[in-house]
């Protein structure tokens, strides 16, 4: 799936450590790790999952505050192809999914895409064929 150079999704600065992150109902933090060196920082040990694409499985968590954390931010990733800017859903070697969810949909029919799902279009492309754009936002 996502390689190092492809990674998307919401993160937390936490201790000067990025971890894979989102906020629970009540308003805490959840930091995902895989690293068990992290349970000397008061994470718990977990059953191993595979979380959206991580190489390596998370083996612990912890629950904060929000203002125990340096940084939250989601990253998002497009792609500019053909002048038209998708989100890059997923990376496999050279290859790149794009994903069109709003336009005009005769527009991503002209460019080879094919329906996924009601107003949803996907094509995959090499990745030389279009610009990438890392788009990194304070949450």
């Amino acid at each position: 799936m996502k390689g190092a150079i492809m990674k998307d999704g919401i993160y937390a600065v936490y201790l000067g450590k990025e971890y894979t992150a989102e906020k629970n109902k009540e308003g805490k933090v959840i930091l995902r790790s895989t690293d068990y060196e992290d349970l000397q920082c008061g994470f718990e040990p977990c059953e191993p999952f595979k979380y959206k694409g991580e190489e390596r499985e998370i083996v612990c968590l912890k629950f904060v505050d929000y203002d125990e954390v340096e940084e939250y931010y989601k990253i998002t990733i497009y792609a500019i192809y053909q002048g038209l800017k998708f989100e890059v859903f997923e990376e496999k070697d050279d290859m790149i999914s794009i994903i069109g969810f709003l336009g005009n949909y005769r527009e991503f029919l002209k460019l080879g895409m094919q329906c996924i799902d009601k107003g949803v279009y996907q094509k995959w492309i090499r990745k030389d064929e279009a610009e990438i754009k890392i788009v990194k936002e304070e949450l």
